[in-house]
């Protein structure tokens, strides 16, 4: 049987939290953990002086990483005492070196990979994707993509998962006239800004929440119906999920990302308007998508919105992606 090891860490903005890949740690039975957090805070941190700027350029020059990535040599001693050894890098883009030269042959290599084609086309990781024995996306669009790159037959789709425990509706409560928008990543609130006036000018009841770092909202008109939040507590989100009559997701591309699991599994109606659209997750039954034209997208919503869960919705993430399922997946699939 072989043995499972993980090598990752938390985003900061998830530590603490129910969201982040990261979560899967808890859903599958790794033997060995390997913690790259201190490599993670060290390599976002600002130089303190010259000295430590002239260390930085130089490890930079020799591993391409802004710090000595200390936490490869225990995977190089996991690697060099065992066998059948699984590695799986839960954020490849961040964490992932080459080790295979330095660990027993048999020992598999497997990185999960969140960032679209486009951040690997370059010769530095398209090199690197070579190297590597089994590739997870996170969506399906881009499968075959990536398998031109690697050259073999070696990139799957496994999809991100969802707390079902804590995420979850309440049929206590009547939905309230508010529209909900969630997350950083690929959000577009320069179109999300254009929908939100002309949805304020047409209903005088509509209430707007946007939960977003400060910096990515300082585009949207000031309105008193408006309310921009961040830094709240997975609590407080997911009061706003069970509040919420719609979830707009204005999306510079769509594919996987956790607002919209968390308001799937808490029962939201969803409306998501993207040009470019990888529907790898919710079939078009259960949410609506809408091209990035504003009238669409906000005849869109009010077609959506809702006062009720979304139930069906509700069902088919508890069914298909619980962690529970994902990290029996993981399971099945490695060891």
């Amino acid at each position: 049987m072989k043995k499972l090891v993980y090598v990752g860490f938390p985003f900061k903005h998830h530590k603490g939290t129910h969201g982040g890949y990261h979560q899967i740690a808890n859903y599958v039975n790794y033997d060995y953990v390997v913690d790259c957090s201190c490599f993670m805070e060290n390599s976002s941190r600002n130089p303190r002086n010259l000295i430590d700027r002239i260390i930085r350029h130089v490890v930079w020059r020799i591993t391409s990483r802004p710090a000595i990535p200390w936490y490869l040599l225990k995977c190089i001693w996991i690697g060099l005492r065992w066998n059948d050894i699984v590695f799986h890098f839960i954020y490849g883009e961040n964490t992932y070196c080459d080790i295979k030269p330095f660990i027993r042959n048999g020992n598999k290599i497997v990185c999960t990979l969140h960032q679209p084609i486009e951040w690997f086309r370059n010769n530095h990781w398209e090199r690197k994707l070579k190297s590597i024995d089994e590739v997870i996306l996170v969506g399906r669009s881009e499968l075959e993509k990536f398998q031109k790159i690697t050259g073999k037959n070696n990139v799957i789709f496994i999809p991100h998962g969802i707390r079902t425990d804590f995420y979850s509706p309440d049929y206590t409560k009547k939905k309230e006239r508010m529209l909900l928008t969630v997350g950083n990543w690929l959000r577009d609130y320069e179109f999300a800004n254009k929908v939100y006036q002309k949805l304020l000018e047409q209903d005088d009841e509509l209430k707007i929440v946007v939960v977003a770092m400060p910096k990515l909202v300082e585009c949207l008109a000031k309105h008193p119906r408006i309310q921009c939040l961040s830094g709240i507590t997975d609590e407080e989100l997911r009061n706003l999920y069970r509040q919420c009559s719609v979830l707009f997701l204005p999306l510079k591309r769509y594919t996987a990302n956790n607002s919209l699991l968390e308001a799937s599994a808490c029962g939201c109606n969803i409306v998501i308007a993207s040009d470019y659209q990888d529907n790898s997750y919710m079939p078009t039954n259960y949410i609506t998508l809408s091209p990035m034209k504003e009238d669409d997208t906000v005849t869109a919503i009010y077609k959506t919105m809702k006062d009720t869960v979304n139930q069906p919705l509700v069902d088919y993430i508890q069914h298909e992606f619980s962690w529970e399922k994902i990290g029996d997946t993981i399971e099945k699939k490695y060891r």
